[in-house]
């Protein structure tokens, strides 16, 4: 029998090896994907806000042109993240001369980059567009 313990010692740290390194990769897993869940959320919600903002930003409305920047709107509320606005938004120029009942389209933008490379893409984009009709 003593035989038979001095034989099995090392089984147990291998054992927890093994184990170990699934539960802490699943672990890790979840909380990049909720992070990722969490940047799309806000990519999401900045869309329907700069969206909000441009409709409000028309011909006729008592803003500045400071004050009716959305990039600058978007930026301010991000968090410290870097988001752009993407192609199919509404330049300044157009926004300044929108008239009630246009549409105006905002994309948001955001490069989500994993804190750890279990994933095998390394940068993943976030993009999100909301559509509003100008008010003023």
């Amino acid at each position: 029998m003593k035989t038979f313990l001095r034989e099995c010692r090392g089984n147990t740290i291998v054992e927890f090896a093994l184990a170990s390194t699934v539960f802490f990769m699943t672990i890790f897993g979840i909380m990049q994907f909720g992070q990722a869940v969490w940047r799309y959320n806000l990519v999401a919600n900045l869309a329907k806000e700069g969206a909000r903002r441009a409709a409000v930003c028309g011909k006729n409305t008592g803003l500045t042109s400071t004050e009716c920047n959305i990039q600058t709107y978007v930026t301010s509320r991000a968090l410290g993240m870097t988001m752009t606005l993407g192609p199919n938004t509404i330049s300044s120029t157009a926004l300044a001369a929108a008239t009630a009942g246009d549409v105006v389209t905002i994309q948001v933008r955001h490069t989500f980059t994993p804190l750890t490379t279990l994933t095998p893409h390394t940068a993943l984009t976030l993009s999100s567009t909301a559509k509003m009709v100008v008010a003023r």
